[in-house]
């Protein structure tokens, strides 16, 4: 649906949006598959792979859809069962699927279950918690000799987040919502401090994995959905030319902080830059070139196997390393051409994976919606 005063488009399917879920994950598995050994120094090496905030821009995305879809159902008497029913066929069988075939590599091909134990039980995988598990280790989960799932954190935060939003936008009013929103986008970096204070740790995994410290992302999302909705973002002046601004500041600010160091605020700045990517996106200009980049074909096509991509992309981690990672590392070949080789069977392997986990998991059960 268009709103008749702006134009801004923001209800039902936009096209845009697969192409910015599309650039999430292309610079998600950028990252991951760039390789320590073929850079000069740890520094350069932490600089480049800075495509791992592609989940920062999952997390943006995530909350402006399922506010967007909450609010505009909130007064429907199917509000909770539509929004769960359609959640847990998006996410669970596919989670369910890796999960279950990693933990039975585990117990019955490597024989291994000491290994499932305390923190690094699958109790955690099993309840959507490895988060939580992980931020109370203070260290990633090691499991397989075959696969990895650590990545999996992400996908527990935002099922966490859809454990007690729906709660919150059925029955807060919308410019409480949207002030609530800010408020959460504003405590983000001082939530973060505090948990490494308690953790005793600084830059504690907990910091990076806990729902509550992610929150600015999630909500971030959140208020452009809400502003829309209450009309805000429309009635600013210059708005996209201030999403602009906003975009390249935030954009200089994180570029300083990757070059200087790290610091909990990146958290809380890569949300405003990705806030304003998505209105960019949503600009009903044509000939905006935010928006004519997020509908390019290849980024939309992208964004409707992103889900399929990213599960399995570091789930093979070992697997690609293995089976031409090590080769081409000892090949003799220039860095440059052995990593961009690296990256095209990566790449190519996990999109195989991604597409028949579609057709054989994922599109089964998205058309019981």
């Amino acid at each position: 649906m268009t709103d008749k005063n702006s134009g801004i488009n923001f209800r039902g399917h936009i096209p845009a949006l697969d192409g910015v879920r599309g650039i999430a994950i292309l610079t998600v598995l950028l990252s991951h598959f760039l390789t320590r050994e073929y850079f000069p120094n740890e520094r350069t090496f932490y600089i480049v792979q800075n495509g791992w905030m592609g989940v920062d821009l999952f997390f943006v995305l995530s909350g402006f859809l399922i506010t967007g879809i909450l609010l505009d159902s909130r007064e429907k008497p199917n509000y909770w069962q539509k929004f769960y029913k359609n959640r847990a066929l998006r996410i669970l069988p596919l989670y369910y699927f890796v999960v279950l075939v990693t933990w039975l590599t585990i117990m019955y091909v490597e024989k291994a279950p000491e290994r499932l134990q305390g923190y690094d039980s699958f109790v955690w995988f099993f309840t959507f918690t490895p988060n939580i598990a992980m931020g109370l280790k203070n260290d990633w989960l090691w499991h397989s000799m075959v696969f990895n799932l650590n990545h999996l954190w992400s996908l527990a935060v935002e099922e966490q987040f859809y454990l007690f939003w729906p709660l919150v936008v059925r029955f807060m009013p919308k410019r409480g919502l949207a002030i609530l929103c800010l408020v959460l986008l504003a405590m983000g970096t001082g939530l973060r401090h505090m948990t490494d204070h308690v953790a005793g740790n600084e830059f504690s995994v907990a910091a990076y994995t806990f729902t509550f410290c992610r929150m600015d992302g999630l909500t971030a999302g959140a208020f452009v959905a809400t502003a829309l909705r209450l009309g805000w973002i429309q009635q600013l002046p210059y708005k996209f030319w201030i999403a602009r601004i906003l975009f390249c500041w935030t954009g200089w600010e994180i570029l300083m902080i990757f070059i200087h160091g790290t610091e909990h605020r990146l958290y809380t700045l890569s949300p405003i830059l990705f806030s304003c990517l998505l209105l960019l996106a949503l600009n009903p200009d044509l000939r905006g070139a935010t928006r004519r980049v997020c509908e390019n074909a290849f980024l939309q096509h992208l964004g409707k196997y992103s889900y399929g991509l990213y599960v399995f992309h570091h789930m093979f981690e070992l697997a690609w390393k293995r089976g031409f990672g090590d080769w081409l590392l000892h090949s003799g070949w220039h860095p440059a051409l052995a990593q961009s080789t690296y990256i095209i069977l990566a790449f190519a392997g996990t999109y195989l994976l991604a597409r028949i986990s579609w057709v054989l998991i994922e599109r089964p059960f998205l058309r019981l919606k």
